[in-house]
């Protein structure tokens, strides 16, 4: 055992997000606490600024330097649903189940700590999308690029997500397992990585076509003989399919009702939420994540683009599918609500600029700069109850 152990550290990205993962989760924590003792503010419950849910706050103690600051926002959620299940009429049921789920099956071996479970089960997460993450980066822009990548995508302004209590980190990793596993020709695992990541955010369903192009791309886009290989991609369809099926059993709404009921958010095209976001930064009402979010949607159109270009096609069609799902809706009072945060999950965006900043300095400077003070400054705002995305 201990052997095997010493060898999985001895790989190479293992050990490398290993480092990342401790420089962040030590970086990060310490700031939050900074961040809290300079600027202090209100932390206790109010239900319209600060809604726990019914969650006791973390704010007495040494633990309420470690946990208290990631008790927020969609945390909570999760940790709603993780107690009482799926309720009709509530918010938390826009989520699929499999994040909350492991949130319980954590809490059981911890005994009624839902916080912590949660932030175990998205920091072990982290470390292993950081893991694939370079391995894949390694077979698509070669290993000295693929450390520069893996460093940008750990210092994204939004990055800090992968360190609460947030069903990003879990995506990531079933999406980075699920092309991995495709790449070494195990339909089967990646078909079922791919399920799961459905039944942990809900555009893990468009990974159906990710796999289906994958899947007739090996056979040269022919589809007679049917075989296993064309019943893989189906998987993650269902999964999506039987949730919302499930939800209707329970008794619950539609999800676009449960959407524009609870969150004030419409899908529509996506030039209907970047016009309105305009509209707001004219007028001079845009909040500061409202900039952001616009600034970042053109970016990756730009970089969607180019990945056609430069990266392979089943990358550029996964940002084109992850851009697609992200950007097209409307939200009150944030036109382009949450597309920053969101948008680390498009993470082949990261491939092209680990190639680009590894060969030009100044370009290099450039993404890492405004990335460590958008995500410090960030990360303070979400800990002291600022929204972020």
């Amino acid at each position: 055992m201990k052997g095997r152990l010493l060898k999985l550290w001895r790989w190479k990205p293992i050990r490398r997000a290993m480092l990342l993962y401790l420089i962040m989760r030590f970086g990060l924590s310490l700031w939050a606490v900074l961040a809290l003792v300079v600027v202090p503010v209100e932390t206790g419950p109010d239900k319209a600024m600060r809604p726990y849910l019914g969650s006791e706050p973390v704010d007495e103690g040494l633990v309420s330097l470690l946990l208290g600051p990631w008790q927020r926002f969609d945390t909570l959620h999760y940790i709603h649903l993780a107690r009482y299940g799926y309720e009709a009429g509530t918010h938390h049921t826009v989520f699929p189940p499999l994040y909350p789920l492991l949130i319980r099956v954590v809490d059981v071996l911890l005994g009624e700590q839902y916080l912590l479970a949660a932030l175990l089960v998205s920091n072990l997460s982290a470390i292993g999308y950081l893991t694939v993450f370079l391995v894949l980066a390694e077979r698509e822009i070669g290993s000295v690029d693929a450390e520069r990548a893996q460093i940008y995508a750990a210092l994204y302004p939004w990055a800090f997500f992968l360190l609460a209590g947030y069903s990003e980190p879990l995506f990531l990793l079933l999406v980075g397992l699920a092309l991995w596993m495709g790449q070494r020709g195990r339909g089967w695992v990646s078909g079922l990585c791919s399920t799961l990541a459905a039944l942990t955010r809900l555009q893990g369903g468009v990974l159906a076509l990710l796999l289906a192009f994958e899947a007739l791309r090996a056979r040269k886009f022919r589809l007679w003989p049917l075989g296993a290989d064309l019943l893989w991609p189906v998987l993650p369809a269902l999964a999506s399919f039987f949730f919302l099926i499930g939800r209707a059993w329970a008794g619950i709404e539609p999800i676009s009702i449960t959407y524009a009921t609870h969150w004030h958010h419409a899908s529509t095209f996506p030039w209907v939420g970047m016009a309105t976001n305009v509209r707001h930064m004219i007028a001079g009402t845009a909040h500061p994540t409202d900039w952001f979010d616009f600034l970042v949607a053109c970016l990756l159109i730009v970089l969607t683009v180019i990945a056609w270009r430069q990266l392979s096609p089943i990358y550029a069609l996964y940002m084109t599918l992850a851009v697609l799902f992200n950007i097209p809706h409307v939200r009150t009072p944030h036109p382009m609500c949450s597309v920053g945060r969101h948008s680390i999950e498009v993470f082949p965006v990261f491939f092209l600029l680990g190639r680009w900043g590894s060969r030009t300095p100044w370009l290099n400077r450039l993404i890492l700069y405004p990335s460590i003070i958008l995500c410090l400054y960030l990360s303070g705002q979400f800990v002291m109850w600022g929204w972020v995305g």
